[in-house]
């Protein structure tokens, strides 16, 4: 599966289409197709095509929404989340353009990182307990 989603190249773009689309999933928790769109905009068009791209690499599912024959329902799979979380990860690790690459700012650099894992773990269990 990571070897199919790396030719996507969400990694190398984490502000592109397929990582909004994760980001919104995980924070809605499921989004019809045309609210996606909306929320992105985006044309459904354009979004169609990284869904399905997101399907095939196991990142995301497609089902038919309750009570609707013709609408869908999208949701973020387990994957899906973990790649998440595996990338943000990854972006607190990474030196900050914004601070010097000098010894004395590690330390900085490693409270900022603890604070925001902090932070977006607060908002996630804040967001599950409504």
């Amino acid at each position: 599966m990571l070897e199919l989603w790396e030719n996507l190249e969400l990694r190398r773009e984490p502000a592109g289409l397929a990582h909004r689309i994760l980001v919104l999933l995980e924070h809605f928790g499921r989004l019809s197709p045309g609210r996606l769109a909306q929320l992105l905009r985006v044309p459904t068009t354009s979004l169609s095509r990284m869904t399905a791209k997101l399907a095939q690499a196991g990142l995301v599912t497609s089902a038919p929404a309750p009570g609707d024959g013709r609408g869908r329902i999208v949701t973020a799979t387990r994957a899906g989340r973990q790649l998440l979380a595996e990338m943000r990860a990854e972006r607190l690790t990474e030196p900050s353009p914004l601070l010097p690459e000098h010894a004395e700012n590690e330390a900085v650099r490693a409270g900022l990182a603890g604070l925001l894992a902090a932070l977006h773990r607060s908002l996630r269990d804040h967001e599950g307990n409504r």
